[in-house]
């Protein structure tokens, strides 16, 4: 047998690496091809994680924004009532730089500077048909320990009522209230009180209709150097001076009183005339 001779010519080398130079490029840019496809995909992961940070980040905004305006809301409330404990616990918690600091900083200074300067403050009461008129030093709740006298509006009638509420950790069980004015003691009996739950503790209140006995004590303490109020209960006994503020606020709305209409000779103890 004759053996078959292949002649490789120089043509068919040339070819030859012509091939397999393109197989080269062509791996090359396959290779080169995968690693620009991945990064971009890598890319978009982390484009993607950084779109949910921000996404969950505006929402946090928005709920803050939100909160911010409520305790806003929930503080303006407070301060209206006369409540002035919230809002200082509220704005406590507040960011100093905050455009809701600032706003609440300021209705307690304005609402502060009102009750220093005294007056008399029409309220709208829960019932449409009663309006309430109320000394700025008077609290509007029972977070404090308070005496003083107001009066309402119903249907053009004019109701003086005196009031005395304490704020204590634990029930007190008002049953009497004592009232000395210099050297003269009074007593007014407490046949019956509210009294609820607050954040300090309870508080206990005696809120009734001015009479002659609560009238005489009123006009007692303003005439007196020193008054000091005693309340006696089932489980105690708290006393107190009363404030000039206190005082002063009894002058107040007993003006007030009489100067829009109402008379205080059904009480027949004393003419409003010779108050001090």
């Amino acid at each position: 047998m004759r053996k078959k001779i292949i002649v490789v010519t120089e043509e068919t080398k040339l070819t030859g690496l012509f091939i397999l130079s393109l197989l080269v490029v062509l791996l090359v840019m396959v290779i080169v091809s995968y690693f620009l496809q991945e990064r971009p995909t890598a890319d978009r992961e982390e484009d993607e994680q950084n779109t949910v940070v921000i996404m969950k980040a505006k929402k946090e905004q928005i709920r803050q924004k939100k909160a911010r305006q409520s305790v806003v809301s929930s503080v303006r409330d407070a301060i209206k009532k006369g409540n002035s404990l919230t809002p200082y616990m509220q704005i406590g918690n507040m960011d100093t730089n905050s455009p809701e600091y600032k706003e609440l900083k300021k209705m307690l200074e304005d609402e502060s500077k009102r009750r220093k300067a005294g007056g008399v403050r029409k309220e709208a009461t829960d019932s449409k048909k009663i309006i309430r008129y109320i000394d700025e030093s008077t609290p509007r709740d029972r977070s404090s320990d308070a005496a003083y006298i107001y009066f309402v509006d119903v249907s053009t009638v004019l109701i003086p009522r005196f009031c005395v509420q304490i704020a204590l950790q634990q029930h007190l069980q008002m049953t009497e209230i004592t009232i000395t004015a210099d050297s003269k003691t009074m007593s007014l009996k407490v046949p019956s009180y509210e009294s609820k739950n607050i954040e300090k503790g309870v508080a206990e209140w005696y809120d009734v209709p001015l009479d002659q006995d609560t009238y005489r004590a009123v006009q007692a303490i303003m005439k007196a150097k020193k008054a000091v109020l005693s309340i006696n209960g089932l489980k105690g006994k708290v006393s107190r001076d009363l404030t000039e503020d206190e005082i002063k606020a009894f002058r107040r709305i007993l003006d007030g009183y009489t100067a829009l209409g109402g008379s205080l000779n059904y009480l027949q103890v004393d003419s409003p005339s010779n108050r001090k």
